[in-house]
């Protein structure tokens, strides 16, 4: 199966652009169909949408660069960290050699296609299930951008890559009904999932593995710079590096994906986010800052309106100009808007 490049979001009518391709078929009030999967949603269908009372929809938008790290990659690598995953259940270890070829593969290619201008390509999960793994590889991919941008050697790189797709292996041994419960969890299930960090710690050095920095971002990708987090409530520099990168990452695809209890967020509603727990002393402002230059202040297909007043859609980030990304007019046209300097972000059209 080939996996297209491209990134998934649910977003609201009301942020369409017009060159937005439909991820599912939309029914109005008396079962017609507004728009089949895989349709364009042109202007006129939007406004149907918007006469049907219809709020939000799963929409791909097609990228303007080449993602950074391949698509069919990001498939594959999640097919082995679910393996892992279901054998570590049983045998209380994981494969590490395993994860080490699934996370250099992908380090492989952050490290090819590393540049000025940057596209990711997120994968979305059908289940609460597959989540978990998906997860796995996309804190992976950002935190070894992230890594790269703030100078870490190639060792170190080769260690935040695999220790950032194994942070939840700790999950595997959380029960299931809480794991995969398809609401809020109650404070006392939470408790216990609380703990996935330290059996994922357990489970690590079971592994062999011993290095305190893949150990950190397995135990403490959930502590916070003011000592909020858990479990040891750590504190600034108490919290390894990789941790920290960790902890900002997770978050952020957290809250970008769907789940049967949440919606997803829009990227730059998540991105907005990171930036105010950064403020508010919860996360390391400079990881954030850094992950800005990664994803830009305006990530892939967020919705913009234009100083010249028109919409667009938000297709490559500039990395030394978060504010400038490339856009896709609602006319078709594509910008860079560091090339256009004429031209810039006015407003976010959530």
């Amino acid at each position: 199966m080939k996996i297209e490049a491209s990134q998934i979001i649910l977003k609201s009518v009301e942020a369409l652009t017009g060159v937005e391709v439909s991820l599912e078929t939309i029914k109005g009030p008396d079962g017609r169909i507004l728009i089949d999967a895989g349709n364009n949603i042109t202007p006129d269908k939007i406004e149907i949408l918007k006469l049907n009372g219809i709020d939000r929809i799963w929409v791909k938008v097609n990228e303007f660069l080449p993602p950074v790290v391949d698509p069919q990659k990001i498939e594959t690598a999640k097919e082995e960290i679910k393996r892992v995953f279901i054998s570590a259940v049983e045998k209380f270890k994981i494969d590490s050699e395993q994860v080490w070829r699934a996370s250099q593969t992908i380090l492989s290619d952050v490290l090819k296609s590393y540049g000025d201008k940057l596209s990711l390509v997120f994968l979305v999960q059908q289940t609460d299930e597959e989540y978990t793994y998906t997860h796995e590889v996309h804190v992976s991919m950002i935190s070894t951008l992230i890594g790269l941008e703030m100078g870490l050697k190639l060792e170190s790189l080769s260690h935040l890559a695999f220790s950032s797709m194994i942070h939840d292996v700790g999950k595997v041994l959380v029960p299931r009904e809480i794991l995969l419960a398809p609401r809020r969890l109650t404070p006392e299930e939470f408790e216990i999932m609380k703990k996935h960090v330290m059996f994922g710690e357990r489970i690590c050095r079971k592994s062999g593995l011993n290095d305190e920095n893949v150990l950190s971002s397995v135990r403490d990708h959930h502590e916070k710079i003011d000592g909020s987090g858990y479990l040891a409530g750590l504190r600034d520099q108490q919290i390894s590096l990789f941790a920290r990168i960790v902890s900002v990452v997770d978050i952020y695809d957290a809250l970008v994906s769907s789940r049967s209890y949440k919606p997803s967020w829009t990227p730059y509603k998540a991105i907005s986010e990171l930036v105010k727990l950064a403020s508010l002393g919860k996360l390391d402002p400079k990881v954030v800052q850094t992950m800005i230059s990664i994803l830009g202040l305006y990530p892939i297909g967020t919705t913009v309106m234009l100083s010249n007043g028109h919409k667009s859609i938000v297709v490559g980030v500039n990395r030394n100009n978060p504010l400038r990304p490339i856009v896709q007019t609602e006319y078709g046209e594509i910008i860079d808007l560091t090339e256009v300097r004429d031209l810039k972000v006015a407003s976010v059209i959530e």
